[in-house]
């Protein structure tokens, strides 16, 4: 590095060069003949101290040996035929007749295997069970609860959700900003702000086709869809399928088609439906029925021939609800059939005797003739807390007994408490039958003869 300072530096101090150690000694020299240290002083007419002569012969002697030396080392080092990279090789001087190896010929570079591209992410799409956001229009328990806070009800399963490709949920209320009357006791309509739980969940579209999708007439049916197209929740009713095309940021298209069967529809709607979304071209077909007996665990005849004829018709997937339970799947044919996934966030009931629901996921994996597709079930209770329903459907530790309990039902060893009976009492007698009187026998059921008849399935 260049010092600024150049001009101002002292003198070279010992181990300098010879010319600057035969500068010191003449100075020195002077110094000592006049008195005055470092002064200049002309010597003339005076006498001359001789001067000793530097040793030239030998430097010139030690300049040649050196330049002789490394002549002969260039010329004669061996060749090196490597050229570093940007630079250009020196060949050897070869007028003397020196001997030059020929340059050796490299192996071809062995050739570079293409990296097996990484593979599609799958889809993803979610089926959730009865989502009831409100409560019955006699109560308000649900919104004292949940109030304002929309994200509350689908918080600890909103990141599953929203990570997926699709979420559809069974709707079974309605939406309406205005008071509603209904002839039915059990009559559920909501806000139409809380259709915002649904966005806030990752919910993207909902069924609307069960037993309480009427409790409001059309009027009630109409509110609900203005209220889910609002907020870009889909909305699909019974006897009509819809066409969902996920696209992934690479290119992926996956067309996945919905039927939702009509509440009480025939088989023959059923197959019908699921043969018009084949005609267009879905790759994947779900159909969608709200059937069976409430709170059982068994699916019914009716059950069964309905989700058959989806499969005769081109269903990949069947989807059940409204048994409010878990219920078995059914292999069928290549397909899969989810006779009932349960509730899911359920404002109807604050304390439901089952709280035992799942996530089912359908994954769909390649494309074209490679594509295949699986399902799978996160086990979850339809509240947080395990006293009540808080109305927040909240995955269960896995390897828990809940846990398992949940995929019991889903593979039919399940099987419920037996109540335990009451103490047998003696009974009494029954009194003497009067005239015109009708005469009530017990049946083994407990009830008794001139019971009004069960209530036909829904």
């Amino acid at each position: 590095m260049r010092n600024n300072r150049g001009n101002d530096r002292k003198p070279a101090v010992p181990g300098g060069s010879g010319d600057e150690k035969t500068h010191l000694s003449a100075r020195s020299v002077t110094a000592r003949l006049t008195g005055q240290k470092g002064s200049e002083v002309s010597m003339r007419g005076k006498r001359e101290l001789p001067r000793k002569r530097p040793p030239f012969l030998l430097f010139v002697l030690i300049f040649a040996a050196g330049f002789l030396a490394g002549t002969l080392f260039w010329h004669f080092r061996p060749f090196d035929a490597s050229v570093p990279s940007g630079g250009t090789a020196t060949l050897p001087d070869t007028s003397a007749g020196t001997e030059v190896s020929p340059e050796p010929e490299l192996p071809p570079a062995p050739p570079q295997e293409e990296e097996p591209s990484a593979e599609p992410a799958p889809f993803v799409i979610s089926f959730l069970g009865d989502c009831t956001l409100t409560s019955s229009h006699h109560t308000n328990h649900f919104e004292k609860l949940v109030g304002d806070d929309y994200a509350y009800p689908f918080s600890n399963v909103a990141e599953l959700l929203l990570a997926d490709d699709l979420t559809l949920a069974n709707l079974e209320c309605s939406f309406s900003p205005r008071r509603l009357e209904s002839d039915s006791e059990y009559a559920f309509c909501g806000d139409p702000n809380y259709v915002q739980a649904l966005v806030l969940g990752g919910v993207e579209a909902v069924t609307l086709s069960n037993n309480h999708t009427r409790d409001f007439g059309d009027a009630g049916l109409r509110d609900t869809e203005a209220a889910l197209a609002e907020y870009g929740v889909a909305g699909i009713p019974g006897n009509q399928e819809q066409c969902f095309e996920l696209r992934h940021g690479n290119g992926d298209t996956l067309r996945l088609g919905a039927y939702v069967h009509p509440f009480n529809g025939s088989a023959k709607q059923m197959e019908d439906g699921c043969k018009r979304l084949k005609d267009e071209g879905a790759d994947i077909i779900v159909a969608f029925m709200h059937a069976g007996a409430e709170k059982t665990y068994v699916p019914t005849k009716r059950q069964t021939a309905l989700a058959h004829a989806a499969v005769k018709g081109g269903a990949d997937v069947v989807v059940g609800t409204h048994p409010h339970v878990l219920q078995p799947i059914e292999a069928y044919q290549g397909s899969v059939i989810l006779y009932s996934i349960g509730n899911f966030c359920f404002g109807g009931n604050r304390s439901p005797s089952d709280k035992d629901t799942v996530i089912a996921q359908l994954t769909v994996s390649g494309s074209g003739e490679d594509r295949s597709w699986e399902m799978s079930y996160i086990p979850c209770c339809v509240s947080s807390v395990s006293t009540r329903n808080d109305y927040r459907p909240t995955p269960y530790p896995p390897d828990t007994a809940a846990y398992r309990r949940c995929f019991q039902k889903l593979d039919g060893t399940f099987r419920p408490p037996v109540p335990k009976p009451e103490a047998a009492e003696t009974p009494p007698l029954p009194p003497e039958p009067t005239l015109g009187a009708e005469l009530l026998s017990p049946l083994p059921d407990g009830g008794v003869i001139g019971d009004p008849p069960a209530k036909p399935e829904e």
